[in-house]
């Protein structure tokens, strides 16, 4: 009986298989770990979407934007391991496929229109550039179109009737890794500021000057960093920040070091890095990368933070980014006794992630990072409250392997079951099968041989 043929292959011939079983594993890799690291860091991931959105000019409800960041590091890392598990073959094969559609011309324009110094396809765990993320992209195209034919032939590692709970255990173990990541900190830090950094160093005089870029209706403007930054209401959208260098150098690669997080008082307008970063303390810092969206509910829970720190010698300030009204409307709605700094918004968000966050630091070494909401404790000044500070932290990394440790276990467990449950059918086919054999060798009907 002829087989049927897609574009003249046979899906059942073994060399078709062991081909969809490369591909299939290779995508599927692919697809976990770009689905992991924007999992991991939910907030940069956010921030990326809505650095596009602002580039193309669109106003979506930001609601609605953090529910889709959520919701595409998620289904990435679950097609990712459907893929590699062999599970709901055809579905995932044309979810890759979906998406791949939606991603190659998406990351043609960023290669072209370059409105982005980075597409954060692997969040910041592994950067690459525009054009290498469009050829990635061509290339995965064509492995998901080939899996979108032929992925259904080949095997599984888990059996079907338990393919639902690798998914449902999948959804709850890249959730919990996302809600990790949005209220507490990335449970992995890739960015330039992990902890045990050292940050507030003295400023060499050859550090390298920037230039600021910014973007109005389609056209971008340079600014230098003596020149007054356009404020953001009036239309501007910040882009990227380059080093002024020579010709010959790609200024489009952001030179990032210890010294990048610049501190200055807007009231005397001077930079007071050296002085508010000292380490000759321990330190707070309470960071807010974007002041206008601060609840004015937090302001006691951040004035008894301030209180608690004061009774324990801890030396606490503000670094804010914002303009000078709302600085200053935050003074008057707050009453805050602590010190309010401004830093570039940027570095803000690659210091830490939430608004409000703190930092905590010891001989200017960070220490530990938290959302203000993940600190579990109303009242600081409560005798429950712990004295020590290092009591706040809590080890990501730690956390993240157990985390995973269980959820692989649990999957090596469903493919145990499938392989004894399919070991058991065949058994049973073979007893029964020679038990058929030996009857109708018996039967008194059958011809002698």
């Amino acid at each position: 009986m002829d087989q049927k043929k897609i574009f003249g292959l046979n899906p059942e011939a073994l060399y078709v298989r062991i081909i969809t079983w490369i591909v299939r594993e290779i995508t599927g890799l692919v697809f976990i770990f770009s689905g992991i690291t924007k999992a991991i860091d939910p907030w940069g991931t956010l921030y990326k979407i809505q650095d596009y959105l602002g580039v193309m000019g669109l106003d979506i409800w930001p609601s609605i934007v953090k529910i889709g960041a959520f919701l595409l590091c998620a289904v990435e890392f679950i097609i990712g391991i459907m893929l590699c598990f062999g599970s709901f073959r055809r579905t995932a094969a044309w979810g890759a496929t979906a998406i791949m559609c939606f991603m190659l011309p998406l990351t043609l324009w960023i290669a072209i229109a370059n409105p982005v110094a980075d597409c954060g396809c692997f969040g910041d765990a592994f950067i690459i550039s525009n054009w290498a993320t469009f050829w990635k992209n061509v290339v995965l195209f064509i492995a998901v179109i080939w899996l979108s034919l032929f992925n259904r032939f080949a095997g599984w590692l888990i059996a079907p009737y338990l393919q639902w709970i690798a998914l449902v255990v999948t959804s709850i173990f890249v959730a919990g890794v996302e809600g990790a990541g949005y209220f507490y900190q990335p449970l992995v830090d890739f960015r330039p500021y992990p902890i045990g950094t050292m940050i507030g160093k003295e400023v060499e005089s050859d550090e390298p000057e920037y230039r600021f870029i910014y973007e109005k209706d389609g056209q971008k403007k340079e600014f230098a960093e003596t020149d007054e930054l356009p404020d953001e209401e009036s239309g501007w959208v910040f882009v990227d920040r380059v080093p002024v260098s020579d010709p010959g150098i790609d200024t489009r690669v952001e030179v990032r070091d210890e010294n990048s997080l610049r501190l200055w008082d807007p009231e005397i307008d001077e930079d007071v890095t050296e002085d508010a970063l000292s380490a000759d303390t321990d330190r707070l810092l309470l960071v807010m990368p974007e002041l206008d969206k601060v609840s004015i509910a937090s302001t006691w829970k951040i004035n008894s933070l301030f209180d608690w720190a004061t009774s324990h010698d801890i030396d606490m300030i503000a670094i804010v980014a914002g303009s000078q009204q709302e600085i200053d409307n935050w003074k008057d709605l707050s009453m805050p006794e602590y010190p309010i700094y401004w830093a570039e918004d940027t570095v803000l968000k690659e210091l830490v992630r939430g608004n409000p966050a703190i930092v905590f630091t010891q001989d200017g070494i960070i220490r530990w990072k938290s959302t203000l909401r993940s600190m579990n404790i109303d009242d600081f000044m409560a005798p429950e409250t712990g004295e020590d500070p290092m009591s706040f932290a809590h080890n990501g990394r730690l956390i993240l392997l157990n985390a995973s440790a269980l959820y692989l276990s649990i999957m090596a467990c469903l493919i145990g079951l499938s392989f004894f449950f399919r070991m058991r059918v065949i058994r049973q086919k073979l007893i029964h099968g020679d038990k058929v054999h030996r009857e109708e060798s018996s039967s008194p009907d059958t011809p002698a041989q």
